[in-house]
């Protein structure tokens, strides 16, 4: 029994690498001194689901694989082997903080998303009104330091925290008219951004360290410039990698004929 469910894992997480294959050849890649400095694709996906549905050692092969192959298949800049060690973790991480809160209270979890997406808001704002009306601050002329990039600090913050509330307070609504895939979908939703989000900011900021070390024309404009955007990119992703994955567990519950209740 314990052999056919490995063999039907390692089938399954099969698929999930092949499909990733294909969403690579689709996705938007951004290079600068010729390596990829940021890729916006949901292959993500693909190495975070098998993690969650059947526990990091998956998601792991998953990862490393995903980046192998995507490489061979379309390579950009030269390859870099860090990467696929980060991707590992990328397909690790999720699944290990997943466990630990997938039992959490689901109040806590949301009190925790609506403070952290409030915060970027807030944060948004006030960079803006610093950069508009006290320019000559210290901090605005931080912020003004970076140039365009700086709008990712004040109008990118403001954009991914209001998307964040917004979809809280459509959870809201949409729940007092429960149907059951939703049901499934908001008890998980704000779990997965918490697992999703903390290793994408850990992996996203490794990454960019990693960049700058192998990218030497990149260091000259420092950490600041290349991390924010993507770290950007990856909170954005985040919010939306976290409801496909919601729907794709929840179909893959009706398809094993129940609720996954444990990766």
């Amino acid at each position: 029994m314990k052999s056919r469910m490995n063999t039907k894992f390692l089938v399954t997480t099969a698929v999930f690498v092949a499909v990733a294959v294909v969403l690579r050849s689709f996705s938007i890649a951004i290079a600068a001194g010729g390596i990829l400095t940021m890729r916006i694709s949901f292959d993500a996906i693909c190495y975070i689901m098998p993690g969650i549905l059947f526990g990091p050692l998956y998601g792991g092969i998953s990862g490393g694989l995903i980046d192998i192959l995507g490489y061979i298949i379309r390579p950009m800049g030269g390859y870099i082997p860090l990467f696929t060690i980060t991707n590992i973790a990328a397909g690790i991480l999720p699944a290990l903080i997943w466990r630990y809160i997938k039992n959490a209270k689901e109040y806590k979890v949301r009190n925790c998303y609506i403070a952290f997406f409030g915060l970027l808001l807030v944060v948004g704002f006030f960079n803006f009104i610093i950069m508009k009306f006290a320019y000559h601050t210290t901090l605005g002329q931080l912020l003004s330091s970076l140039g365009k990039k700086s709008q990712y600090l004040s109008t990118g913050l403001m954009l991914i925290g209001a998307i964040g509330v917004i979809i809280f307070i459509i959870n809201v609504f949409i729940k007092k008219s429960m149907v059951k895939s939703y049901d499934f979908v908001n008890n998980n939703y704000f779990k997965l951004i918490i697992a999703i989000g903390i290793s994408g900011i850990l992996i996203c900021t490794i990454n960019t360290y990693i960049l700058l070390i192998f990218t030497p024309a990149l260091i000259a404009k420092g950490f600041m410039f290349l991390w924010i955007p993507r770290i950007i990119e990856a909170l954005l992703m985040t919010i939306v990698n976290s409801y496909i994955t919601c729907m794709i567990m929840y179909c893959y519950s009706l398809f094993q004929g129940r609720v996954v209740k444990k990766a």
